[in-house]
């Protein structure tokens, strides 16, 4: 059943991870989680100085006060939605806020903050109200243009969307006030709050989503976590299944009593938007992980050869992955994954090749059996049981060769295959990998070393593709 407690949480947790969401977009170096929370301390009493309007507003006598309120608001609210754009778009340096010490800017706040705490305290004087409200549409764009990104130069358009998206927490926290005394109205700002917020959420976190995307990052090895904003994709995915929430509940709490499900009016109810926010983010999800890939590039030296053997038994894999490169060194890595497994270590060594070794490798690569390219697809093996080869051979491409395909290994790759596993090389070390699906998008061409964005997605002038 959908209650106006229920929805209120709803609006009130949208808000709480939309603020996180907005102000972990732009670290500025030092600790993140630090300067997230302390940013967080500074918006929590204007946001509840805001959930408090609405009774403030609602349950004083009707009068010159509360006209001037609304007036007052309305007024801020334009301004700055007219005048931040055309500051946050000023270039470098020019913004007037962006370079301001950052003592300053926090013996501003500080000033601020006591008089939403006194508007709170003191609720029926509505002229502290006022003087709250008009320093609230100061306050907001201040700290916005503070958290900006220091080299933020976009369109006018952008900009007035990045300042809707930030400023929509308090929207959130004013609808939800609202609901108690006129619901339709408080539904109405939630649902325009959500809809802003979702443009520009997908506008913003679904551009160039094949290199670096909120889902990926659960890829990204612990040894490497702490170059890579993984706060932040959480913070992503959180917001954007609140604000579904809230968008679909507030469509639900604007239907007519007389659409009815079951008996049940729709605007009661509330599980049909938890439904739909999970649908989100399963499509999201599925459109976000495949094929396997860590956010970002890595720029390294390509093998002339490489082999693959994947040994499956049921959700078992055993993947021993050599590869050679043209100065005689070779690198071995060997894994023992499970599907539905999120982490698993993988083994790696490295060692420099004898010259009969390497001149067996060198005749492999230039045998006839890889004389064209190939152009077969590399799939992962799904069948219970399987043994799989894989080859990658310079200027020949990738070669697959798994027993449920029924195709033959050329014959003299597995003598290979055991002789550069018996080769000298370094101690093992060890690195914990992810796999966000559970093991199910992990493939062969990760097993031989194809792990990052830029191994996995080019762009063929039409656009980013992956495979």
């Amino acid at each position: 059943m959908q209650s106006k407690t229920s929805a209120v949480l709803v609006y009130l947790f949208s808000a709480a991870a939309t603020c996180a969401w907005m102000l972990s977009r732009n670290p500025s170096g030092g600790n993140t989680n630090a300067r997230l929370l302390f940013l967080l301390v500074f918006l929590v009493i204007p946001l509840r100085f805001v959930f408090a309007c609405p009774s403030m507003l609602f349950t004083s006598p009707a009068g010159k006060s509360r006209t001037i309120f609304v007036i007052l608001n309305v007024i801020g609210a334009a301004s700055t939605i007219f005048f931040f754009p055309r500051l946050a778009a000023l270039p470098f340096p020019n913004n007037p806020v962006r370079d301001v010490h950052p003592i300053a800017v926090l013996i501003a706040l500080i000033i601020a903050l006591p008089v939403f705490l006194v508007a709170l305290f003191f609720k029926n004087r509505s002229s502290v109200a006022i003087l709250a409200s008009v320093l609230f549409w100061a306050y907001i764009p201040f700290l916005a243009l503070v958290t900006l990104d220091r080299f933020f130069y976009e369109s006018p358009l952008y900009a007035t969307f990045y300042f809707l998206c930030f400023v929509s927490p308090a929207i959130l926290a004013f609808a939800a006030g609202t609901l108690h005394h006129y619901p339709k109205f408080g539904h109405s700002l939630a649902l325009l709050a959500g809809a802003w917020t979702l443009t520009w959420l997908f506008w913003v976190e679904l551009r160039d989503s094949e290199l670096e995307n909120a889902w990926i990052m659960f890829n990204v090895p612990d040894k490497d976590i702490g170059s890579y904003p993984v706060l932040h994709a959480e913070l992503t995915i959180l917001a954007i299944a609140l604000i579904v929430v809230t968008s679909a509940t507030a469509t639900l709490g604007l239907l007519p009593p007389h659409w009815r499900f079951r008996k049940l009016p729709l605007c009661n109810r509330i599980w049909p938007a938890f439904a739909l926010s999970f649908m989100v983010l399963a499509f999201w999800f599925s459109q976000s992980v495949m094929p396997y890939r860590i956010p970002g590039a890595l720029d390294s030296d390509y093998p002339i050869l490489g082999i693959l053997h994947v040994e499956k038994g049921g959700l078992q894999f055993h993947e021993t992955s050599i590869s050679v490169f043209r100065h005689y060194s070779f690198y071995v890595s060997q894994n023992d994954r499970r599907l539905l497994q999120y982490r698993f270590q993988q083994e790696s060594s490295w060692g420099q090749l004898p010259e009969a070794l390497m001149r067996r490798v060198q005749d492999t690569v230039q045998s006839p059996d890889f004389a064209k390219r190939d152009s077969s697809i590399i799939k992962p093996i799904r069948t219970w049981n399987a043994d799989g080869w894989y080859l990658l051979v310079e200027r020949s491409g990738f070669h697959p060769y798994t027993s449920d395909a029924g195709t033959t290994l050329p014959q003299e790759i597995v003598p290979l295959f055991h002789a550069l596993e018996a080769a000298p090389r370094s101690p093992v070390t060890q690195t914990a990998r992810k796999d966000v699906c559970l093991g199910f998008c992990y493939d062969p061409l990760s097993g031989l070393g194809r792990l990052y964005s830029n191994h996995r997605c080019f762009n063929d002038g039409k656009g980013f593709h992956c495979g």
